[in-house]
């Protein structure tokens, strides 16, 4: 080495080297310093910055800087000597998210799978008749009482269905569709009613009365 170089380096301890970016925007490491990517401590060169040189040694600049006890991180000097000794890497920075990330999706997937089988649950338990009482007022209450003792989805043994013991074919002539134990305790009043339009009180001789 020339003694001019050496006259250059030993004037260059008096000034600092700025780092231009966090993001490692400035000078690139010199070849001498990438060779020590795994060495325990690293000389600072002219140019260097604390980002180039913790990403040449794959560790986090944070840590470099913490170890360090580097107050300004963007203050670092020509000659200094950092020890790259106990520095996370950034390999291990990221290992502790990716496993949250992970039991965050297993937790997620076992939410989603319970809401589904909840719906399921309850689509079923929509698809299966009620045997509950129908909430009807006035007349058309007290028929439905005389008919079917308010059972949406009584069933007579000579082929009546429903709160108004419909037959089958009846039930179609006014619009309904299957059976009328299967629809609604609403689509079978309304019906009802679309069928006393048409006949009267006649489709139910005995307790067509209180429609009278």
């Amino acid at each position: 080495m020339s003694k001019a170089r050496h006259a250059r380096a030993r004037r260059s301890t008096r000034r600092v080297a700025r780092t231009i970016s966090i993001a490692g925007l400035g000078a690139g490491i010199t070849a001498a310093g990438a060779a020590s990517a795994f060495a325990t401590d690293y000389t600072v060169k002219s140019g260097d910055t604390l980002s180039e040189i913790a990403q040449a040694n794959g560790a986090d600049w944070h840590e470099l800087a913490r170890i360090n006890h580097l107050k300004d991180p963007n203050l670092i000097l020509i000659g200094q000597t950092l020890t790259l000794d106990g520095v996370k890497t950034t390999a291990d920075r990221d290992q502790k998210p990716r496993v949250i990330k992970k039991a965050e999706t297993r937790k997620a997937d076992a939410k989603k799978s319970e809401k589904s089988e909840r719906r399921t649950r309850s689509s079923r338990s929509e698809d299966r008749p009620s045997s509950s009482k129908a909430s009807l007022s006035g007349a058309w209450a007290k028929v439905a009482n005389c008919e079917s003792s308010g059972n949406p989805r009584a069933v007579n043994g000579a082929g009546y269905y429903g709160l108004f013991q419909f037959d089958l074919q009846t039930w179609r002539s006014v619009g309904g569709s299957g059976n009328p134990i299967n629809a609604s305790a609403a689509e079978q009043l309304m019906r009802a009613k679309k069928l006393y339009a048409q006949r009267g009180a006649s489709p139910w001789p005995v307790c067509g009365r209180f429609l009278r």
